[in-house]
């Protein structure tokens, strides 16, 4: 029997509409890049459209590959959450955004992604049609509140808790 996979429950999730603002660039940059490397925490990231080109992605062999959001299309990654559910069959995308030509360096760069989480007590758990004796099981079991407040922890974005003693 084919298992399906499990509903999503987004209502009261932790999804985010973000704008991103990369100003002009007034001086040589020390770096080409404006944002390193990353994979997204979350199930999925949508991005429909942005006001520039800059986005990357990472491929399989190592190159990295321009990706425009043009206005009729959305832009869907794999998010870190979708990786553990699909137990690495979906690979969560590595991207960054790089700087315009020199020509284009007077302009903004918009770009407003919507990041897709699940409500905290959704299960993380691999899916069992994900996993064989080819593919074990790589992921322990979390629910996507656990996951998220571990991964906010090693980014730095959320203080680990310390106790007080008096």
């Amino acid at each position: 029997m084919n298992e399906l996979i499990p509903v999503v429950d987004l209502q009261n999730g932790n999804s985010i509409l973000r704008c991103i603002h990369y100003p002009p660039i007034t001086n040589e940059p020390k770096s080409a890049i404006r944002a390193d490397q990353h994979e997204d925490i979350n199930l999925i990231t949508l991005l429909v459209g942005s006001s520039a080109d800059g986005l990357q992605i990472l491929m399989k062999n190592g190159d990295w590959i321009s990706v425009t959001s043009l206005p009729e299309y959305i832009v869907v990654n794999v998010g870190d959450m979708l990786q553990r559910l699909t137990n690495n069959k979906l690979k969560s995308t590595t991207h960054r955004v790089v700087n315009p030509l020199k020509k284009s360096w007077h302009t903004s760069r918009f770009s407003i992604p919507f990041f897709l989480h699940p409500r905290s007590e959704m299960s993380l758990v691999c899916l069992t049609n994900c996993i064989n004796t080819n593919h074990l099981k790589q992921y322990a079991d979390v629910t996507a509140g656990e996951y998220f407040d571990e991964r906010l922890k090693e980014i730095g974005l959320k203080k680990l808790n310390s106790l007080i003693s008096c």
